[in-house]
């Protein structure tokens, strides 16, 4: 699981530009600059989505990834370490989703299994604190995927 989910996730997305908006891919270079800047390895799904998207936006969620500007490497980078300057998100967290509720959907990088994916949780919605997460789904891939297809189909 993970990667080919993560295959039909861009597929989704370059398959409906009129609802799509995304950054351009990324080069393995930029993706090994954001594991060093966050001190994370990121899991296979989402450098696959890094790859091939960079960053995105689908019927009005945005998805946090990679976009150079400036000399800046923006989006789930400066998000994160946003996060863990200012509210306590723990190092081997990294946000790629606001939640809609004030929190964000995290990579627990801790957690890569055998696969080469980390599982995703909901960090910082509601009553949650600094250290508390719940669990949202095995990948990012899946997760991802299953997001777009309900933002979709609502859009």
């Amino acid at each position: 699981m993970g990667i080919r989910e993560a295959e039909q996730f861009v597929r989704l997305v370059r398959d409906h530009p009129e609802e799509s908006v995304f950054a351009g891919g990324c080069s393995d270079d930029d993706i090994a600059e954001a594991e060093r800047r966050l001190g994370v390895v990121l899991p296979a799904s989402y450098k696959l989505f890094l790859r091939e998207l960079g960053d995105c936006d689908v019927a009005g969620d945005e998805f946090y990834g990679i976009v150079l500007r400036e000399g800046q490497m923006l989006g789930a980078v400066t998000e994160t370490l946003d996060l863990r300057d200012s509210a306590g998100l723990a190092p081997q967290l990294v946000a790629f989703r606001p939640d809609g509720m004030g929190g964000y959907f995290v990579l627990d990088t801790s957690r890569v299994g055998p696969d080469g994916e980390a599982p995703v949780y909901a960090w910082g919605s509601g009553a949650h604190s600094a250290t508390e997460t719940e669990f949202i789904g095995t990948d990012f891939g899946t997760v991802a995927h299953d997001l777009a297809r309900r933002g979709l189909r609502s859009a």
